[in-house]
């Protein structure tokens, strides 16, 4: 029976192959749909120094090969970004050639099968086989980087995320915008001192109908508190969301993501000096990515006595239905403006990721602290869901499905603190019979259980949502 098994399958291959059609060395088995890859340069060594124009990427999938949409991200030796928009651009820094710095990005939805050598696209000189694999059911997937002689073909052109009105200097009334097939964000424009800053605080978020969603506008704010108190309580500072300064320096918006990086302070009297929040924020079409970083100044604590930071979501009355769900939450809580019994008594422990979902679409948000922080903070989650409960500024009065992060601390030793803020975005996503628990590990796998990226006996783990340490130099 084996026998005749083996010799079944020779012949299928020399009648495909007569027909014209290729067949896979090996078909995907890979099941994760949701990843954003990253590839270091280093583990493409063998185009180390070939020109970004006569790379291209391909994917193996019902016989044939295919263009995919990807980007190549250049980075300095040193490690920072090139920047190709905004007041401190630098595209004059990029060689334009792959280097080992640099980051080879695409979605691990458009990885397919194995393919032979002999089934590498027309004119293609070379190509670099990568292997994806899933370290929890060794599923395995691939995409193929070809060289080619100039010209190359064109690249599949495919916008995944869309940015549009980032620049202050050419339209500084209208909202940073952001957006895919799967979400929709528009930020704060605040004029303090005469001055505009357009901020990547969020006054806009919706999910379109295609992706699950009612295409509706869910937030009544998107809420930044900060407050300091000053020689021992005597004077209190406080800040929100509509009188932050800061903006988005510079930007590059690719085909897979963008990344830009921006700042948020407050201004102190006496010429003290507030910390200053610096993110850069990583937009992929089903994840948003920032890494932020709280430079605390040197300053007496006889002069600062307490400071805290308090930030989170407050909906309107569309988020009316939607379902909160935590690790302190996990039955779920429905949004509604009342407080029940027993969403009062959700305990305030700070939780690593919280959801909202309902027919109105789904958002789940992930928070990982640098453990210096937690160390010197007292930290909480809360959930507030009351229209009796008022934290103006707001558009409505009253507190709508609101999901607090708060961190407070009376003594911080000076220097950078880190933590990342993840939103995923996963497609129909709600179901009423109950929370689907296994997408949203799905989600929580990409940072927990990474991708292994081989290429040319050579491996390393899927980073995309751990990029590179920020460097606070503005």
């Amino acid at each position: 029976m084996k026998l005749r098994i083996v010799a079944g399958s020779i012949i299928l291959v020399f009648l495909l192959a007569a027909a014209g059609r290729s067949v896979a060395l090996e078909s995907r088995t890979l099941t994760r749909r949701n990843d954003p890859i990253q590839v270091p340069g280093e583990l493409l060594g063998k185009f180390k120094g070939v020109s970004l124009d006569l790379l291209r990427l391909y994917v193996f999938t019902q016989g044939a090969m295919t263009p995919i949409v990807y980007q190549i991200d250049e980075r300095l030796p040193n490690g920072n970004f090139i920047f190709m928009l905004g007041e401190k651009a630098n595209p004059q820094d990029a060689n334009r050639l792959l280097d080992p710095q640099d980051f080879l990005v695409f979605r691990v939805q458009d990885a397919g099968d194995r393919a032979s050598p002999i089934d590498w696209p027309a004119g293609a000189k070379d190509a670099l086989e990568i292997e994806l694999g899933d370290p929890l059911d060794q599923g395995r997937a691939w995409v193929y980087l070809c060289r080619f002689e100039a010209p190359a073909p064109q690249p599949l052109i495919l916008d995944t995320i869309r940015l549009l009105h980032w620049d202050p200097w050419v339209s500084p009334e209208l909202p940073f915008v952001v957006e895919s097939d799967y979400f929709h964000f528009e930020g704060r424009v605040n004029t303090v001192g005469g001055k505009v800053y357009k901020t990547a605080i969020n006054k806009v978020f919706q999910v379109p109908e295609g992706a699950g969603g009612t295409n509706q506008n869910l937030l009544d704010a998107h809420k930044m508190r900060a407050w300091v108190e000053l020689f021992f309580g005597k004077v209190r500072i406080e800040a929100n969301e509509t009188d932050m300064i800061g903006g988005i320096a510079r930007l590059t918006h690719g085909l897979v993501r963008g990344y830009g990086r921006q700042w948020l302070t407050i201004a102190l009297p006496l010429g003290l000096k507030a910390p200053r929040i610096y993110s850069d924020v990583i937009t992929h079409d089903r994840i948003i990515i920032s890494p932020m970083r709280i430079s605390f100044p040197i300053n007496p604590e006889t002069i600062v006595t307490r400071m805290g930071l308090a930030f989170g979501y407050d909906l309107n009355r569309n988020a009316y239905g939607m379902r909160f769900y935590s690790p302190n939450c996990l039955g779920g809580a429905t949004i509604d403006g009342k407080m029940s019994a027993q969403e009062k008594a959700i305990p305030t422990d700070l939780a690593p990721w919280s959801c909202i979902t309902g027919p109105q679409g789904t958002l789940i948000m992930r928070a990982v602290f640098d453990p210096r922080i937690l160390q010197q903070t007292k930290n909480r989650l809360t959930y507030l869901d009351d229209l009796n409960v008022s934290l103006p500024p707001e558009g409505i009065p009253g507190s709508i499905g609101y999901v607090q992060t708060s961190i407070e601390t009376e003594s911080m030793k000076a220097g950078n603190y880190d933590f990342f803020i993840h939103w995923y975005f996963p497609d129909h996503f709600y179901d009423p019979q109950g929370f689907k628990m296994d997408v949203l590990q799905e989600f929580l796998n990409i940072e927990d259980h990474p991708l292994v990226i081989r290429v040319e006996g050579k491996q390393a783990e899927n980073a995309a949502l751990r990029p590179p340490a920020l460097e606070v130099s503005d």
